[in-house]
Parts: C-alpha cells; sequence; structure tokens
C-alpha cells in the first residue's frame, strides 16, 4: 500500500502546486508571514513576485489581509505555522474569513507532530479543533503529498473558506496520480471486520503499518482514512460501527475537537458503540524527532496496534 522508495517533501509539493495553480488562475495570490521558505510559497514568489505578499511576522494580518484579497475577486492561499494561523489569527479567521465566507485558502505548515524541534509551543495539538469549530470552513488533513496537492486542487474550484494541514518533512506515498478527494468521503484502505480503524493525515501512514502487524497476527481491521475532518463521512463512520462494532480513531492532534471528538458525536447521535481515541492525550508536545514523538504519545504503528489489542481483549 504505501511506496517506501517514493518519499515527496511537502515544502517542494507546496511551491510545485502553487505555481501550477498559479499558472491556470491568475486570481490566485500567496500571503505569507516571513514562513516562504518553510512553507515553500517562495517557488511562487520567484515565478509571481508581484502575487506574492509578505505580511511579516503577523499572522493576525496574513489572514486580514488575505480577507481583503478575497473581497476584491482574488483567490488567497494564506500559509503559516499551523498553531500560529489557528491560534494568533484566530479572531481573524471567525470574524474577517469565516463571518463573510470569503474565499481564503488557509494552510497550517509543520502541523502537529512534525514541526517536531520547534519545541512544544510549536506543535499544533489543537488547529483543527479551533477551525472545525467555526461555521462555513472546511477541514482537512492529508495523508501524503497526492492527496495534498488534490486538496490544494479542490480549494481552487471551492468557493469559500478552507484550512488544509501541511505536514513538515518527507513521507512515503500511498495513493496514485488518479484519485481525487470529496468533502465529506472517506477511504477505506482495508475491508476487515474485528475492529474499525480510522485515521487522518500522517496517523493513517502508520495505521497502514499497524494493520499489516495485526494482519500477520490474524486481527482483520476495516481501516478507514478520513482526509476530511470536516464534514466528516457520518455514512462510513456508522457503517464500519456496524460491522465492527468497535472503533479506534488516530490522529496527529489533540484528542479533543478533532477526528476523535468528531466520530465520537457521529456514534453518540447515531450509532454508540465502543471508541478508544488515540492522539495527544490532553497534553502539549515536546522538543523532539517526530520518531520520537508519535512514539511516545502512542500514534505509531506499534503503539497502535498495542491499542487494538487491548480493545479486542475488554
Amino acid at each position: 500500500m504505501i511506496d517506501y522508495g517514493n518519499k515527496c517533501d511537502a515544502k517542494s509539493i507546496y511551491g510545485d502546486a502553487l505555481v501550477s495553480i498559479g499558472e491556470r488562475n491568475e486570481n490566485v495570490v500567496v500571503v505569507e508571514a516571513d514562513l516562504m521558505k518553510a512553507s515553500g510559497s517562495e517557488a511562487f514568489k520567484k515565478r509571481f513576485p508581484k502575487r506574492h505578499f509578505n505580511v511579516g511576522v503577523a499572522e493576525q494580518d496574513l489572514l486580514g489581509f488575505a480577507a481583503g484579497l478575497a473581497a476584491m475577486g482574488k483567490i488567497p492561499f494564506a500559509s503559516s505555522f499551523a498553531c500560529f494561523i489557528s491560534q494568533r489569527a484566530c479572531d481573524q479567521a471567525v470574524n474577517s474569513v469565516a463571518y463573510n465566507k470569503y474565499n481564503v485558502k488557509m494552510i497550517g505548515s509543520y502541523a502537529g507532530l512534525t514541526s517536531e524541534k520547534n519545541g512544544g509551543t510549536h506543535i499544533s495539538v489543537e488547529d483543527l479543533a479551533i477551525f472545525r469549530s467555526m461555521p462555513n470552513v472546511i477541514v482537512a488533513d492529508p495523508a501524503d503529498a497526492v492527496e495534498f496537492v488534490k486538496m490544494l486542487e479542490f480549494a481552487l474550484r471551492y468557493e469559500g473558506p478552507v484550512y488544509i494541514r501541511e505536514n513538515k518533512g518527507e513521507f512515503p506515498v500511498i495513493f496514485d496520480n488518479e484519485y481525487q478527494v470529496t468533502p465529506g468521503t472517506s477511504v477505506v484502505l482495508r475491508g476487515g471486520k474485528d475492529i474499525g480503524l480510522i485515521t487522518t493525515g500522517i496517523a493513517t501512514q502508520e495505521g497502514i503499518k499497524a494493520c499489516e502487524l495485526l494482519e500477520a497476527e490474524g486481527i482483520s481491521v476495516r481501516h478507514v482514512h478520513m482526509p476530511f475532518i470536516k464534514p466528516i463521512d457520518k455514512f462510513e463512520i456508522i457503517k464500519t460501527a456496524r460491522i465492527t462494532k468497535r472503533l479506534v480513531t488516530v490522529e496527529n492532534h489533540s484528542i479533543y475537537g478533532g477526528l476523535g471528538s468528531a466520530v465520537a458525536e457521529t456514534l453518540c447521535e447515531e450509532f454508540p458503540s465502543i471508541l478508544t481515541r488515540l492522539g495527544m492525550q490532553d497534553c502539549f508536545g515536546e522538543t523532539a524527532k517526530l520518531d520520537y514523538l508519535i512514539k511516545k504519545f502512542g500514534i505509531d504503528a506499534s503503539g497502535i496496534a498495542t491499542h487494538i489489542h487491548k480493545v479486542i481483549g475488554q
């Protein structure tokens, strides 16, 4: 399922995708808070210098300025670290972008634990929860570079505010170029029946590896990748719950307000089931490499497999 020999760097992918989008639509502009080298939008700046705006280290201005551009008919892609664009610019995201349904594409780079050695203050454990709570905003967490590009392409076509996570670093490829994204839909990666595993973002890559470990032990897992946290695919959540009766969610985010909460809300209203949520357990991140962090917080393949054993054994 995962192409380990084909890894793509999110930063390079973002820059190339923006250039491609910009060449096809002259209304596309890019707004940065002095982090274009981190996000990768520097490629767009070189190609379209008059359509790239750096507001400096001022995330509130980033979204306020982007909202103004959208009001004038432009399609701004505004990016900053996920922790900054969700926390520091929250007021502008709500009142300037979401309230007005402005056509702003908000990109949260260095998402979750991928921020690594930038430290606990820069690890976004609540950005999905913040944006999911905002009316009119679509919220997405891509699993690989292909899905990230497809989400950027979708954002270009969609009229309205979108928040997309951008991970830091290189990750293997899961999907092929024919893959397409649609809000409110998910992808069933494995059709098992013993337990349901619902993942999003980079947790999906770990989930795939966990399923391989469990399959070798005779445990059949129904693995669902949920690229959109809002709107969530309620139909597939309920279907998986009906088949397996027990679910585990895994996310590179706090268990509060993100994927786990969205699944819990759906189950509570539609089909009550046993649910275990894996992710950041009401805590901040730490200053360390990604491999260490995902293991420490139990969202690596081994940790996922261990928790699934516990759920099945209950």
